[in-house]
């Protein structure tokens, strides 16, 4: 079996950030969701880890990474990894950003283009998480926002409260499906609480009033966008994303295959053979 390795850089934020890495070849980079950790994708390091360098990171105050007290927004996120792939000497790299971690990487195309990336794998993120009440039902759709605002602001003001273990257990366990043991359950609610809580409110806050729709066509490298047909967000919006896109393609896993949110934990197989065959069809950019 392949071993995970943990390590640490120190960015010129002034912060250590902590990643997990296995194989050698071409990069990949997985980009945890909001308040996930690095550790979450063990299965996928172990199964890609044969033709690549797979990288997970905790985003800085996720999973073993520094807990600082400032930075939890997506540019500060965004820029971190800039500042990773740089202190690494990464280029070519292919991102693979799940949830928030897709968001991560709308943020870094904003703010740099596609420099050093050679393909961007998208796992189940709407391209905005809440819009305003006059959005029309086809923008709605095409967002796939999943939040009213006065939602999101009675979700966030209990992750700054007495309540915030248990407001942190139901987001956890309403993205599950029911094939996950209450055991494996806990134990990614034990990955999210690696976060400090008032640090989660803030991100999640940030995270959700980002509108991504003008970014998304930016891409211009290869891409792979992966929803779930049961998944929390809905799985229109993936393809609308796929479709700004010039160079992409989009798997929707169907229910019973694990299409949920957590489809890379659900079900291991089937996510990594989708992210292996694209990673072998992709052509490589040429070096700049």
């Amino acid at each position: 079996m392949t071993a995970v390795g943990n390590k640490r850089v120190q960015i010129p934020a002034g912060i250590r950030l902590h990643y997990r890495e296995a194989g050698r070849g071409e990069p990949l980079v997985l980009l945890p969701g909001w308040s996930q950790t690095a550790a979450m994708f063990d299965e996928q390091i172990r199964r890609l880890a044969d033709r690549h360098h797979v990288i997970a990171l905790d985003h800085r105050g996720h999973g073993e990474s520094e807990k600082v007290d400032h930075g939890y927004h997506l540019a500060r996120l965004a820029m971190d990894l800039r500042e990773f792939l740089l202190a690494l000497d990464l280029s070519q790299v292919t991102l693979l950003g799940h949830s928030m971690g897709a968001a991560v990487i709308f943020s870094y195309i904003e703010l740099f283009g596609t420099d050093r990336l050679d393909a961007v794998i998208l796992a189940d993120q709407p391209a905005a998480l809440a819009l305003s009440e006059t959005a029309s039902p086809q923008e709605l759709e095409e967002a796939g926002a999943i939040f009213s605002f006065s939602h999101l602001s009675a979700i966030c003001e209990s992750l700054r409260g007495s309540d915030a273990v248990e407001t942190t257990r139901k987001i956890i366990f309403d993205m599950l499906s029911p094939r996950l043991s209450e055991l494996q359950g806990d134990w990614l609610l034990q990955q999210n609480l690696l976060l400090p809580r008032l640090h989660a409110a803030a991100l999640l806050w940030n995270c959700a009033l980002m509108d991504w729709r003008s970014t998304v066509g930016q891409i211009n490298v290869p891409a792979l966008v992966i929803g779930g047909r049961a998944s929390l967000v809905p799985w229109e919006s993936q393809r609308w994303i796929a479709r700004q896109i010039p160079i992409a393609e989009c798997h929707v896993i169907e229910e019973l295959e694990g299409g949920y949110h957590f489809a890379f934990l659900e079900q291991p197989e089937i996510f990594g053979a989708l992210v292996a065959d694209f990673l072998c069809q992709k052509q490589p950019r040429p070096e700049r």
